[in-house]
């Protein structure tokens, strides 16, 4: 007898470490942005006791739940998917085993963050200012005791020795004097900046007038495609149908995208966008005001 029980228990052990197809499937779709489908798949998790050694139903279904709490008609229609989603989490965090979950889905919770921000962002600059401070108070104790890197330290920007690109690295030189400015909705001045009013600010000081917000810095600069791009040059990034977050790119034709831009998490930073399993995937298309 006591041979069987260790028998299941180190069964039992093993299965709950290892690859769940299903989860991993889970994973794909939460990925390519299927929110509802992932809403719905783990809730039916939930209610399956096939699935109760494992948090990550319960995960997925909070973290697309607070997705999907970013859309006003759902919201509307599932008045509690925020607040459930929210109470979730929690639950999540309050053991060593949920913990773990967290830990190992620590990219997922960076890029969640950072949409989450982008939300409230956008809520203020719908006037909505109440809706705003009601969500953030509870997104940011959320991520309290969660660590995230401050900036990407590594990376140092090098002004290329090409003359002809002379002007267009005086943007960037210009540019990384603000490393560190805080993130300020709104923001146009070196007290705080939000992304829009950064790239406004920095071509401003180099005689290029260009409208204020993203959208309009994008449907009014001269498009290009991803081998044209090059130092000075603007990408637009999007979180669904609509231009959300704009950056100044500061690398070379043809070399891996950097950006030096306001992250709405780090204020002021340099971030790389080739390889980033949040930036990359989220590019709508590429802009200059520059003639050069």
């Amino acid at each position: 007898m006591k041979s069987r029980l260790l028998i299941f228990f180190f069964l039992l052990v093993n299965f709950s470490f290892a690859q769940v197809p299903v989860f991993d499937k889970m994973e794909q779709l939460y990925d390519q942005q299927h929110f509802k489908m992932v809403y719905r798949r783990a809730n039916r998790f939930l209610n399956d006791p096939t699935y109760d050694f494992s948090f990550v139903p319960l995960y997925y279904k909070s973290i697309s739940g607070l997705q999907l709490a970013k859309e006003d008609t759902w919201r509307k229609n599932h008045p509690t998917v925020f607040d459930d989603a929210i109470r979730d989490f929690e639950h999540i965090r309050k053991t060593v085993k949920g913990r773990k979950t967290l830990e190992a889905h620590h990219s997922e919770l960076v890029a969640l963050k950072m949409d989450l921000a982008a939300w409230m962002a956008d809520l203020n600059r719908r006037k909505e200012k109440e809706l705003s401070y009601f969500f953030s108070n509870k997104i940011e104790a959320l991520f309290i005791d969660i660590e995230f890197n401050a900036s990407d330290s590594k990376f140092v920007w090098v002004a290329p020795a090409n003359v002809a690109l002379k002007e267009r690295a005086g943007i960037i030189d210009f540019a990384k004097n603000f490393i560190g400015t805080p993130y300020v909705w709104a923001g146009e001045s070196p007290q705080g900046f939000d992304c829009s009013g950064f790239t406004s600010y920095v071509l401003l000081h180099h005689g290029i007038n260009i409208p204020r917000r993203a959208k309009e810095q994008y449907d009014n600069s001269i498009k290009l495609t991803h081998d044209q791009v090059q130092i000075g040059d603007l990408v637009f990034f999007s979180n669904g149908a609509e231009v959300s977050h704009v950056g100044i790119l500061v690398s070379e034709k043809g070399q891996d995208l950097v950006m030096i831009h306001a992250s709405s998490s780090k204020g002021i930073t340099f971030d790389k966008i080739t390889g980033s399993s949040y930036w990359e995937k989220r590019i709508i298309g590429f802009g200059t005001f520059l003639y050069k």
